[in-house]
């Protein structure tokens, strides 16, 4: 299905679909986002999910075109890592691409950053694909890009290398 987030015509619909994918994730979920800035309301989903023992990773850019998003980004490490989110920083270039994985079922693709801007600013346009092969065969992928191109942030690299205060 086609998904819009369009704040003219108060379409909230990518939003929708991530807080459905928080709600209803049984297993996993893996978040690959150029500017992850959830909001309030998203990582409260995200702790409930956590919560109820799915496991969710997150792959980001580690080197950013927007220097001041990827320090908020950073500075919310430490809130994830405390929850037991794993992240991961994607090495070779700008990491831009937008693209989640729920349950090796569902993927929703397309412009849809993670944060507030994406959620009630912008215009954006994602793809939800719901089959199971799709989304094993783009797992696949995504692991093989978090071997070969990412670094994982744990507390200790975090605390070394980004928590100067």
């Amino acid at each position: 299905r086609v998904r819009r987030n369009d704040w003219v015509s108060r379409k909230n619909q990518i939003s929708r679909t991530y807080l459905e994918m928080f709600r209803h994730a049984k297993s996993s979920i893996t978040i690959l986002s150029s500017y992850f800035l959830p909001g309030r309301v998203f990582r409260k989903h995200i702790e409930r999910a956590l919560q109820r023992g799915v496991q969710i990773e997150v792959i980001t850019a580690g080197n950013s075109d927007i220097a001041l998003s990827k320090n908020a980004e950073r500075y919310l490490y430490r809130w994830f890592l405390k929850r037991g989110v794993r992240i991961y920083e994607y090495q070779p270039s700008v990491l831009h691409g937008k693209l989640s994985l729920c349950d090796d079922v569902l993927v929703t693709v397309g412009s849809y950053n993670i944060n507030n801007i994406s959620a009630y600013a912008s215009i954006e346009l994602n793809l939800d694909v719901l089959s199971k092969p799709f989304a094993i065969e783009t797992k696949a992928v995504l692991m093989q890009l978090i071997e070969k191109d990412c670094v994982p942030v744990t507390t200790e690299s975090y605390e070394m290398k980004f928590n100067r205060w």
